[in-house]
């Protein structure tokens, strides 16, 4: 017994000699340990800073340095070799061993726990409560962030996680809590214990977050949602010399006070977890077998093969349906041209039958004009018959010389082109004729308009003021309809004015630009009459509704179908300045002048 015992002793102190040796480093070299920042790099150092100075204490020659980094981070680092240790959460050690071959040299004893917990200002109680909610967490790379709960959806309901909708905030990981707070996600996975220490740092702020589908968990007094995980790993990196390691392992085991390690842990449960996620080292990267396609898709599969089984009976039914509706349609059609025909021939009786009522409209305009445009024919041929009688009584007299009767057949040619004028004027605007709207010039048709409708303004001592401004565009319209429109608005307005004092009586005719819907022109009408009531206004335009007491209602009513008709509008209002009525038409216009 006592040379086996002396055996063991010296095995022991050499062991004991090959750790406590220290490792060959150069003197001012440096250290980097990258960090996981999950809380913001403030906290990450402050978190381990006892481990920091704990090494630079065993190892005066040796300086580390703490490098808080994030998932991202931590992988662009290790690849570039830029650091010598890592501390990291177990589901990323697991990512980083398989792809960067770091290896742990030591566990967290006593920290917080690896787990998740889920939070809430809702009345949300359980995982399956969680389909169409929006779900905010630090980053899908996350283990105590999201994997964890990944994995216990997927243990509840397979289609769980892809029901619900993932909002990634990014680190530190109080920004979860935040996009709850703020009404942008309804549920936050936070690692198990972050609630508690922001709930006691800020308890106005975060006391209304609330954890729910939790569990107990003898090892831990923070509400959790999830089992516990082994804790977060020390470990190695390639290039780091594995006597010096083995000497920083030690250091950390002796560590009584802050950071707290113990010897490395088993991560099988972490390789379970990220092996049924089939993520990390276990992501599938080659062709996928039909098993696990069938387990990855069995929904969709199963909707798929009713959706083609309901299709299949569905196109029997239609089949047979469409057999019955091709021989009603046809059918139908044999009844649908029949009825076209008709209302074709309804629709020429229609239009023919408002060609007719514009027609009889612009009789009853010049009904009223008559003994106006009487006395403008009455002024030509009174003239003529003056001259003629002249001639006469010169000729019988023997008093006339050839410079007399050149002046006198001229002045008779005169009047007689005149009345000629007049008539030719009156006979296009009763002329019954096709709607074919032309471009015309604005003012020219006002000009035509004035032919007409002036003598019956002066027999009426109603003076017509025109006014037009400049550059007006040019308009696309049927000028004979729009010359009705006129006449008829400033006959109304003329008859609008027969009680008033001769020197009151004035017309006013303007035509502006007008840009607020399209291009176009806007012309007014405004006489200083007896304007219309409120009632009236509400029934201004309206077929068979007329204000005058010889009137029958159609004049202004066509007026307004005419405008329509060219893709205008017309209104009327009472004048803001004064008595009378205000009529505007706004036309489209064509081309510009």
């Amino acid at each position: 017994m006592r040379g086996p015992s002396i055996r063991s002793t010296l095995w022991v102190i050499i062991l004991t000699m090959q750790v406590l040796l220290p490792a060959p480093v150069s003197a001012g070299e440096v250290k980097r340990i990258g960090v996981l920042d999950v809380l913001g790099e403030e906290h990450s150092r402050a978190h381990w800073a006892p481990t920091e100075a704990s090494l630079d204490a065993a190892f005066p020659d040796v300086t580390f340095e703490l490098v808080a980094l994030d998932i991202a981070g931590l992988d662009a680092a290790l690849k570039a070799g830029q650091l010598d240790f890592v501390i990291t959460n177990p589901g990323n050690y697991a990512e980083l061993e398989y792809r960067y071959h770091i290896s742990r040299i030591a566990t967290v004893d006593e920290d917080q726990p690896v787990a998740s917990t889920l939070v809430t200002t809702e009345d949300i109680q359980s995982l399956e409560d969680l389909v169409g909610k929006k779900v905010a967490v630090v980053s899908t790379e996350a283990f105590g962030g999201f994997q964890v709960i990944w994995a216990e959806m997927n243990r509840v309901d397979p289609s769980l996680a892809r029901r619900v909708e993932i909002l990634q905030t990014g680190y530190p990981m109080q920004q979860v809590a935040e996009a709850v707070l703020e009404g942008k996600a309804d549920v936050a996975v936070m690692r198990t214990c972050t609630l508690e220490m922001l709930q006691k740092q800020d308890p106005t702020r975060y006391g209304a977050l609330k954890a729910f589908a939790t569990r107990s968990e003898p090892e831990t007094e923070c509400a959790i949602s999830s089992p516990i995980y082994p804790n977060w790993p020390f470990a190695k990196t390639p290039n780091t010399d594995a006597a010096f390691a083995k000497q920083v392992a030690v250091t950390l085991m002796q560590m009584q006070t802050g950071n707290l390690w113990t010897v490395p842990l088993d991560y099988q449960s972490v390789h379970a977890v990220l092996r049924q996620l089939q993520i990390g080292p276990y992501a599938r990267t080659g062709p996928i077998s039909l098993s696990d396609f069938i387990d990855d898709y069995r929904e969709w599969l199963v909707i798929i093969a009713g959706a083609l089984i309901f299709w299949a009976i569905y196109s029997v039914r239609i089949e047979s349906l469409v057999r019955k509706r091709t021989r009603d349609l046809n059918n139908t059609n044999a009844r649908l041209r029949l009825e076209m025909a008709e209302r074709k021939r309804a629709e020429e009786a229609d239009r023919k039958h408002m060609r007719e009522l514009e027609h009889v409209a612009r009789l009853s305009i010049l009904g009223e004009m008559a003994s106006s445009i009487a006395h403008e024919l009455n002024q030509p041929l009174a003239a003529i018959s003056n001259y003629a009688q002249g001639c006469l009584l010169r000729i019988k007299a023997n008093r006339f010389t050839t410079d007399d009767m050149e002046l006198a057949s001229g002045e008779i040619a005169q009047q007689a082109q005149r009345a000629a004028e007049v008539i030719r004027r009156i006979r296009a605007f009763v002329r019954k004729k096709e709607t074919k709207p032309v471009t015309v010039v604005v003012a020219d048709l006002i000009a035509d308009c004035a032919a007409v409708y002036e003598s019956s303004a002066n027999r009426a001592g109603v003076r017509v003021t025109v006014d037009l401004v400049p550059g007006l565009p040019l308009i696309t319209v049927d000028p004979i309809q729009i010359q009705q429109v006129v006449l008829n608005l400033v006959q109304n307005a003329i008859d609008a004015m027969g009680e008033l004092e001769p020197e009151r009586r004035r017309v006013i005719l303007s035509v502006r630009p007008w840009r607020e819907a399209s291009d176009g022109i806007l012309l007014r009408v405004r006489d200083l009459g007896h304007g219309m009531s409120e009632e009236d206004l509400g029934h201004f335009a309206e077929a068979f509704y007329t204000t005058k007491t010889d009137g029958i209602g159609l004049g202004v009513a066509l007026s307004r179908s005419i405008v329509e008709a060219h893709g205008g509008s017309m209104r009327a209002k009472c004048p803001d300045d004064g008595e009378g009525l205000e009529v505007a038409i706004w036309l489209p216009t064509g081309e510009q002048a």
